[in-house]
């Protein structure tokens, strides 16, 4: 046998058995590390519904009827839900982190325009910083305010005004 052929086979067998195996290799770490779930399990979260209470399903039922299907009513917003911020403000992250815990219980929306009109909430779940934030937010765009009392109630006349304006 000469050189020629010899080579020939060591080449063969060092793509066959060195090459070969090392390209699988790399193929099936890849595939683990793309298709492995490196989040969370479900198996470990224990969740649970949100269960309004009594007095808010109550008032949000009254606020529904009082609107007579001409306005929608969302329950649990934050007041980035309702006011946009400039890009150009400075702090604006710092400022969007604030409006996020800037709790709002009822925001009666208009169904035809979309637009905001009414802005129902209880203060006592708020700092008094973040109740005047949201009062100066919320006179500054022109939506209206009102706060609930401790037992979660309000003057129904003040909303009929509040909503005919």
């Amino acid at each position: 046998m000469n050189a020629t052929v010899i080579f020939s086979y060591a080449f063969i067998y060092f793509v066959l058995f060195l090459i070969v195996p090392l390209v699988i290799v790399t193929f099936v770490m890849t595939c683990i590390k793309f298709f492995r779930s490196n989040g969370m399990q479900m198996t470990e979260l224990s969740v649970k519904p949100h269960r309004l209470d009594k007095e808010s399903m109550h008032f949000l039922k009254t606020l529904k009827a009082m609107t007579n299907n001409r306005y929608d009513v969302l329950y649990g917003a934050s007041l980035v839900n309702v006011v946009d911020i400039d890009d150009s403000v400075k702090n604006h992250e710092e400022v969007q982190d604030f409006m996020e815990h800037c709790h709002l219980d009822y925001v009666v929306v208009d169904n035809e325009s979309s637009s905001v009109k009414l802005v129902i909430s209880n203060s006592d779940e708020s700092s008094p910083e973040q109740t005047k934030f949201v009062e100066k937010c919320l006179d500054y765009v022109g939506v209206q305010f009102i706060k609930l009392d401790k037992n979660k109630q309000c003057n129904e006349a003040s909303i009929m005004n509040a909503l005919a304006a």
